[in-house]
């Protein structure tokens, strides 16, 4: 038997030592190139090419799934270094006040493998409500493909991230994370689903209905690549029915500012649309029903009206790379800019991020809570959200870096939310949203007296 095994081994390894011609070295090569350059063509055309089309971009896809599975879900912050802090809520025992609002945050729990949404009070940190929303029932629902996103492999119960839920009167959660918009009860079960990739910030407007931003699957503007973000603004009623979507292309065209964007080299995220912010009451400079947009790609903040289709005043600068729009009063609005280096390869911070206020009566910018980002270094490069309070704090979300503060405008450190592993290793944030009882209080009182078996 073993000399059997021999002669085998022996006749294998004369085939491999078997001198092969160079041209069907050369033959090879060449199929292999032609190959590559025909799944290339069927992937950058793979909407109108049939099974074929789907096929290609399912291989095309290959090494990132298997990138996406050495990775893990855990969203880990892996930029510089930052101070070792537990996790969890801490409350400055120096100082005397209080906090009396909630804030619906959504850290990713390791234990259950997955982001959840928590409603913390914030006297003393405790976790009010917890909130585990069915994702698996809202994707398993999904139909739609796109070159943009896989939402059974990228938005799974694992790696959704539960973008900045929205807690509606009744205690229920709306969410998202570049998938399928949902609406869960308290105790997380799906209410309804809309089809189609939705993102970033999610807002009710004052007549009850929900904008948020939305992604074509497939894009409409025209001699794009698969890959290009259409992006457009979505009105949804309460009850989940689709109002209306309305594309930034075409908005900027009919103001005449198509040349914010058309006038550039070509980029697959030429907007990044990532804050909608209704108006509730009418002022000498807007009316209820009015939208902030915030389009961070063109550093673009506009004040729009959906009832006329019109641009009523935009401006880029001074902020660059901005998130998050907040309305203070009749006359001033905030923006957290990034404040990026746009010549930076690497889209760093220059310095800190910082937290704008414009004043309309005026026409002056200024930025009140400065020494507090310095002193406090905070410095996330994407993201982030800034949320003026009323005794003139602001609530910070460092989300990169998984931390959220809330801060006087010297630098005082009220209190602090850390989201990171047992091993201090931070994670990020999805974006978490102030809650006040004087305005919120009835969806804080669902939530809290919500029982879930």
């Amino acid at each position: 038997m073993a000399a059997g095994d021999d002669a085998q081994r022996g006749r294998f390894e004369q085939v491999l030592a078997r001198p092969v011609p160079l041209w069907s070295v050369l033959l090879t090569g060449i199929a292999g190139l032609g190959l590559a350059i025909g799944l290339g063509s069927v992937v950058d055309g793979w909407e109108k090419s049939g099974p074929l089309g789907r096929v290609a971009i399912q291989l095309a896809r290959i090494p990132d799934t298997i990138q996406g599975s050495f990775r893990g879900a855990a969203p880990w912050y892996g930029g510089k270094a930052f101070e070792p802090l537990p996790a969890g809520f801490w409350r400055n025992p120096d100082q005397a006040f209080t906090d009396p609002g909630y804030v619906l945050v959504s850290p990713f729990d390791a234990k259950r493998g997955r982001s959840i949404v928590q409603l913390l009070r914030l006297s003393d940190g405790r976790v009010m409500h917890e909130f585990v929303p069915d994702i698996a029932a809202s994707n398993a629902q999904s139909s739609f493909t796109s070159e943009l996103t896989d939402i059974r492999r990228d938005k799974d119960v694992a790696r959704n991230r539960l973008m900045h839920p929205l807690l509606l009167s009744d205690g229920s959660i709306v969410v998202h994370d570049s998938s399928p918009l949902a609406r869960y009860d308290a105790c997380g079960k799906l209410i309804w689903s809309i089809d189609g990739i939705f993102h970033h910030g999610t807002e009710q407007g004052p007549d009850g209905s929900i904008w948020t931003g939305y992604r074509y699957p497939k894009p409409r503007q025209p001699n794009v690549k698969p890959g290009f973000w259409d992006d457009a603004l979505a009105q949804v009623s309460p009850e989940g029915k689709l109002i209306g979507v309305t594309r930034i292309a075409d908005i900027l065209e009919r103001n005449g500012l198509a040349h914010l964007w058309g006038s550039r080299p070509y980029s697959d995220d030429p907007f990044h649309l990532n804050d909608i912010q209704p108006v509730f009451e009418s002022g000498p400079h807007w009316h209820r029903g009015d939208l902030f947009l915030s389009i961070r790609n063109l550093s673009l903040v506009a004040l729009y009206r959906p009832s006329t289709g019109k641009i009523l005043w935009w401006q880029t600068q001074p902020w660059r790379f901005q998130h998050d729009v907040e309305i203070l009063d009749d006359h001033r609005i905030s923006v957290f800019d990034n404040n990026i280096r746009a010549s930076d390869p690497n889209m760093q911070v220059d310095g800190t991020n910082r937290l704008l206020v414009v004043d309309f009566a005026t026409g002056r910018t200024s930025s009140p809570w400065q020494a507090g980002f310095e002193r406090n270094k905070l410095a996330t490069r994407a993201q982030g959200r800034g949320t003026p309070l009323p005794n003139g704090d602001a609530m910070i979300e460092e989300t990169e870096q998984g931390r959220l503060v809330r801060i006087a405008p010297d630098g005082t450190l009220r209190w602090r939310f850390i989201s990171a592993g047992d091993d201090m290793r931070r994670m990020a944030i999805s974006w978490a949203r102030y809650l006040s009882p004087s305005t919120d209080g009835q969806a804080i009182q669902s939530a809290v007296s919500a029982t879930c078996s």
